[in-house]
């Protein structure tokens, strides 16, 4: 298993996985190839992009993308993106991914990682185990349109 920084050439490939991913369950998500391809498309476009890819000789089997921005004397990682294939999660390599994006973070003086994620549910213990924690000074606002 190799894990690495994604490059533009990897988006068609990221938004095929990423469909196949969050269109299975627990998700059941809607996501056409050109709705997929425009997300990651945005994320990759955003200032201070950085996404990681796991891969092996079967194609991709985990993505990582997201953003560090800064935040007063601090630099932050929102991480907007973080699936594992189907057919391989219980294998590791989603923890993996995540100590590669820790080490790579740390390496550029990132101070804090968050992301959000539905509640109880296996990604939230995914989180949970990789050292991240449901804050109790944020909340989520929303409003629907």
């Amino acid at each position: 298993m190799t894990f690495r920084e994604s490059t533009p050439a990897d988006l068609s490939a990221c938004s095929r996985f990423f469909a196949e991913v969050f269109n299975a369950a627990p998700w059941d998500e809607n996501w056409s190839l050109e709705s997929s391809l425009q997300r990651l498309s945005d994320c990759a476009a955003t200032p201070n992009f950085l996404g990681m890819v796991a891969e092996d000789d079967t194609g991709i089997a985990a993505l990582a993308f997201g953003y560090w921005q800064r935040y007063q004397e601090e630099q932050h990682y929102y991480l907007l993106e973080f699936c594992v294939a189907n057919d391989r999660q219980g294998e590791g390599i989603g923890a993996r991914l995540m100590e590669a994006l820790h080490a790579r973070l740390q390496n550029d003086n990132v101070n804090r990682i968050y992301t959000l994620t539905a509640r109880e549910t296996p990604a939230q213990d995914f989180y949970e185990k990789a050292g991240f924690y449901v804050s109790p000074k944020m909340i989520l606002m929303a409003r629907r349109y």
